[in-house]
């Protein structure tokens, strides 16, 4: 399938300003992460559960989610996997994928669609200037393929977006910047592995909790591109673990 499959299948968004103004990592100072409603998981327990307790503090530990980097220039593969959804936003909030080298300039792929549940995941492959999507909003058995020159596997990030008309919000805070509160995205690293949470804050910037619990994704890297085979079992086995169950709340 070629590249201009991806407006149909995967909702390419290019060119959010009309000055170039290159890409600027996170400020290291991380937000922020208030409690949770009582009846809501905290993002330490949903930290907790995934990487086991007391492996990450939320507090102190929050890595700057900005443009994550792939260990192996060149290569990488990663299954993102959504763990928790706290939010009225459940149903229709997504999940994707970034490139780009300046702010006018950015491709943006959505992976996981809003209709997706708490265990859906998406299998993710970029080898120099192409990204492989297996799984997600490709509906296309072995995968869909798709090539261009700002597709990069050194440095790409993610974004959320609530619902199809809302904002997207990137894990860069630059991408951001027309937001009163342009930290949407907190990412934690489990140790010195490549398995990392980043979570997500869907709320008004001067309503919102900002318990950055509405929606929390696993990406989980490989060593290897796997045959297709291979990440449908993988794809399958974590759709089936279902990590934290999924509760809705009164978007604030």
């Amino acid at each position: 399938m070629k590249l201009k499959s991806i407006v149909s299948l995967l909702g390419l968004t290019a060119s959010l300003g009309a000055y170039a103004v290159p890409l600027a990592l996170n400020s290291p100072t991380a937000p922020v992460i208030n409690p949770a409603p009582g009846t809501e998981l905290p993002l330490q327990s949903i930290a907790d559960n995934l990487f086991g307790s007391g492996q990450v503090n939320v507090s102190t530990a929050a890595r700057d989610p900005g443009l994550f980097t792939s260990a192996t220039p060149g290569l990488t593969s990663t299954i993102p996997t959504i763990v928790a959804e706290y939010t009225a936003n459940a149903a229709t909030q997504s999940f994707g994928i970034f490139f780009g080298n300046d702010t006018s300039n950015i491709l943006s792929y959505s992976l996981i669609p809003g209709s997706a549940t708490v265990g859906g995941a998406v299998g993710v492959t970029i080898l120099g200037d192409t990204l492989t999507v297996l799984g997600g909003t490709c509906a296309v058995a072995g995968g869909c393929t798709y090539t261009d020159g700002r597709i990069n596997s050194s440095s790409f990030g993610f974004f959320f977006q609530s619902s199809p008309t809302a904002p997207i919000y990137y894990s860069l805070d630059q991408l951001n910047a027309s937001d009163p509160r342009p930290d949407r995205v907190v990412a934690f690293q489990d140790g010195t592995t490549t398995n990392w949470l980043f979570s997500y804050e869907d709320g008004d910037a001067t309503t919102g909790d900002f318990d950055y619990n509405d929606m929390a994704v696993k990406v989980e890297s490989i060593a290897a591109v796997p045959e297709p085979e291979t990440y449908a079992m993988l794809l399958a086995g974590l759709g089936a673990m279902g990590f934290v169950a999924r509760r809705r709340k009164s978007s604030r």
